[in-house]
């Protein structure tokens, strides 16, 4: 029974309430009544701004999540398909049959990973760019362009334009 007796008491609270700010409001002037008209309308159009800025920052949010959600598995291939290149590069002529067989799966994984919009870097030949590049070490080529990639040890790779994995690069510097 203390429960309907404190929901009671509530309601006449509530009542109470409502007609104290009822009778304030019957004691304001017309242009009082309008400031509180003007307060009250201030006040929603700030939650509604305040809202519509939350749904957006909320659809942003959810958008980048989905859209990079493969970057965890693309950064668990890349040592695979490093190791691929690698025995590409030391193999034999004797070989031959199995570096072809080897480039051929290399060559299907990585047509498989730009179908999810996940891109190699290869920067050999272009300026060096820390978004995109990590340099390991650097040369003096007299003949070569200062600040450009003189070799790639081990490709990069993006995510939706995204840099997941700089490219692994020596850079000629005068």
């Amino acid at each position: 029974m203390s429960k309907d007796k404190e929901a009671n008491n509530q309601k006449e609270e509530d009542l109470t309430k409502e007609s104290s700010d009822s009778d304030d409001l019957n004691n304001l002037t017309y242009e009082e009544l309008l400031e509180q008209v003007e307060k009250q309308k201030e006040e929603t159009l700030r939650a509604v701004a305040e809202l519509e800025n939350f749904r957006k920052r909320s659809t942003n949010e959810i958008t980048n999540a989905l859209k990079y959600a493969n970057s965890e598995l693309l950064l668990s291939i890349i040592p695979l398909i490093t190791s691929l290149e690698k025995s590409i590069e030391n193999s034999e002529d004797s070989k031959k049959i199995d570096k072809e067989g080897i480039l051929l799966i290399l060559d299907s994984f990585e047509k498989t990973l730009e179908n999810f919009n996940i891109v190699p870097i290869n920067p050999s030949g272009q300026e060096f760019d820390p978004e995109k590049h990590e340099a390991v070490s650097t040369v003096n080529n007299p003949g070569e362009k200062d600040n450009f990639v003189t070799n790639t040890l081990e490709r990069g790779w993006t995510l939706n334009e995204r840099v997941v994995k700089p490219a692994l690069v020596v850079v000629n510097k005068k």
